[in-house]
């Protein structure tokens, strides 16, 4: 009996192959990948595609044997690509933990002064109440507090 009979060339062997691998990993693509909760790496951090659509062009135009070859080198570089995200991420987050940590004053504590804007006119407002005029020429001798806003201020103390 003649073995050679259940040869198949290699060109047909190689096609149906890569036919194969191809749909394995579109299946992969369109039924596994969008319900695992997290995406490639490598397509995040470069914008590029993803590891399992450049394979699946490899595959496509190089064969099955290329495609090991550069899925181990491709891999490799998502592997660094994740620490990379990783690694950006936990700075983000440990930026914004300091940030709630630090004490924030509230508005309504009283500083070294208040610079209140009143309209044209501008006037430094001092811890104690008193008004300086931070603008030449204005006079605030005739401002009354029940008209302004004092909120935190001591107007009682202040001469107005």
């Amino acid at each position: 009996m003649n073995k050679n009979i259940f040869l198949i060339p290699a060109s047909v062997s190689d096609s149906a192959i890569r036919s194969i691998s191809v749909s394995a990993i579109t299946g992969y693509q369109k039924y596994l990948s969008p319900h695992k909760g997290f995406a490639c790496a490598h397509r995040v951090l470069y914008g590029s595609e993803s590891c399992s659509q450049y394979i699946k062009q490899v595959i496509a135009k190089e064969g099955l044997k290329t495609a090991l070859v550069k899925s181990r080198l491709r891999f490799q570089s998502c592997k660094q690509a994740h620490l990379i995200l990783r690694s950006q991420a936990e700075e983000t987050e440990e930026s914004q933990q300091e940030k709630k940590q630090q004490p924030t004053i509230p508005k309504s504590s009283c500083q070294d002064s208040l610079v209140a804007d009143l309209g044209t006119a501008c006037a430094q407002i001092s811890c104690e109440g008193c008004v300086s005029s931070s603008c030449s020429g204005l006079d605030f001798g005739v401002l009354d507090c029940g008209v302004l806003d004092c909120g935190i201020l001591d107007c009682a103390s202040c001469g107005w």
